[in-house]
Formats: C-alpha cells, structure tokens, sequence
C-alpha cells in the first residue's frame, strides 16, 4: 500500500502544471493549490480502492459459499436412499360360474362396476302388486328394511368404484413416484440447481395430496358402510321396541279373550 501511495504522489506531482517565470527563463515554479488538489484526488482515489478491495473480497466469499452449496452429497444416493417399492396386488378370485369376472373387473379398474356388482350379488325383486296383500301394520316396516337393501346396493357400488379407479391408476401413481425418486437421487448438477430441487420439493407435495385425497375418499367409503351397518342396527332395535310397546298394549286384551269360556267350549266339545 505505501509503494502505491508513492506512486500515485508522483502521479500527482507529474500532473501539476508547471508555471513559467515571468523572465521567461524557464524556471519551474511550485503552486501550492495544484498540489494540494492533486493530493485530494489521491486520497479519494485511495478510499475508492479499498472500497473495491471489500467488495471483491465480499463477491469472494459469495462465490466460494456458492461453490460449497452447490456440491453433491458424497455418497452413492440410488443405493444408499432408493425406497423399495410394495407392490399394491390387484383383487383376483375364481370365476367357476361366471359371475365374479366382472366383480374382479370392476374393484381391479373402476369399468363396469355395475353390471359385474349385478352379476355377483342376488337379484332384489319388487313387490308388485303383491304389496297391497301385505297387513298396513307391517308395510312400513317392509319398505325400511327394502330401502335399507337398496342403500347398501349403492353404497356398494360406490365404494367399488372409487378402489376401481385407484387401482387403475396405481400404476400410473407408481411411475410418477418413481420418477420423481430418480429425479432426487439423481448426481447430475442440472438436477440439482435451485429451482430444479424447488420443483421436486413442489411434485413431491403434491403427490402427497393426491395420496391423502385417495385416502380420504376410502375413508368417505368406510363410513357410508359403517352408517348403512347402524341402520341396519336401529331398524332392529326400533322394530323390537315397537313389538313390545304392541304387546303391552294388546296382549293382554287379546289373550284375555282367548281363553274367556274355553273350559265350557271344550267341556261341550264331543267327537262327530
């Protein structure tokens, strides 16, 4: 630093202009201001450079803490990381008679869900005309319990075809997760740059709310079954509250009248 101040004086003392005698013999004679501007000019300039110096010794060690963060991981990610994969079995049973193929179908790819659910389960006839034979005591409890049937026949097919469609698109999910596995692993540096592991992070995130959404749609399934089971129970449990109310109600009257005289009517009885 003191070589360049020297210097950079000399510089200065070059620069000022020499100012000739009046005599005009050529004397060189000193001026006091040019000097002293000349020396301000050095000092600010003397400033500037150590201005410059902190920079480049700030852009330095940016550039160093950038090389040190954009180095791999010195391990062999695919083999040290890589999850193995558990594979999701399709639904599969025996078709002796023909009628689960298309069950299968329907619970492996979400088609045809109906008519193989159809195919699989016993038919639900209708009454008819035969309704109208059935006591009025009994027809309300009759229609319940046959709605409760047909609930279950829809809460079956919808459950069917939302693990239907999950299955099918299960492969697809896997492939998705697989890249994106290769992708994280990956040592190539253009996969590994700020906006590419921002991306994988953003993929990653997403995949993950798919996932719980499918998850949240089989657990929408179970619950519809569970509500159609405590209909079931309650449809139970109120027709046997019913019979009893009616048999405190009626019984005794029914059986008071029953037996009123049967000691005479039998006594009367004689064989023809």
């Amino acid at each position: 630093m003191t070589k360049k101040l020297a210097s950079f004086t000399l510089v200065a003392l070059a620069c000022a202009a020499p100012a000739l005698a009046i005599l005009g013999i050529g004397d060189i004679v000193f001026d006091p201001q040019n000097f002293e501007e000349a020396v301000q000019q050095l000092l600010q300039l003397e400033k500037q450079y150590e201005q410059l110096v902190r920079t480049y010794q700030m852009v330095e060690n940016q550039y160093q803490q950038m090389l040190w963060m954009a180095k791999g991981v010195p391990v062999n990610m695919p083999s040290r990381c890589r999850a193995l994969l558990t594979p999701w079995l399709p639904s599969a049973a025996t078709n002796t008679y023909g009628t689960t193929g298309g069950w299968i179908t329907g619970m492996n790819t979400g088609q045809g869900v109906a008519s193989g659910y159809s195919s699989a389960t016993t038919p639900l006839s209708t009454y008819g005309s035969g309704f109208g034979n059935i006591p009025g005591d009994q027809s309300e409890r009759i229609k319940t319990s046959y709605g409760t049937v047909e609930l279950t026949d829809g809460v079956n097919l919808a459950a069917m075809q939302t693990i239907g469609q999950m299955r099918g698109n299960a492969q697809a999910v896997e492939t998705a997760i697989q890249n994106l596995e290769d992708d994280s692993l990956s040592s190539d540096p253009d996969m590994n740059t700020e906006i590419a592991v921002l991306n994988k992070i953003n993929a990653a995130g997403l995949i993950t709310v798919r996932n719980t959404q499918d998850a949240n749609k089989l657990m929408v399934a179970l619950a519809e079954h569970q509500i159609i089971q405590a209909k079931r129970e309650r449809d139970a449990e109120a027709q046997a509250f019913n019979n009893h109310i009616r048999s405190m109600s009626e019984a005794q009257p029914v059986m008071a009248s029953q037996a009123a005289n049967a000691s005479g009517a039998m006594m009367a009885w004689r064989m023809p």
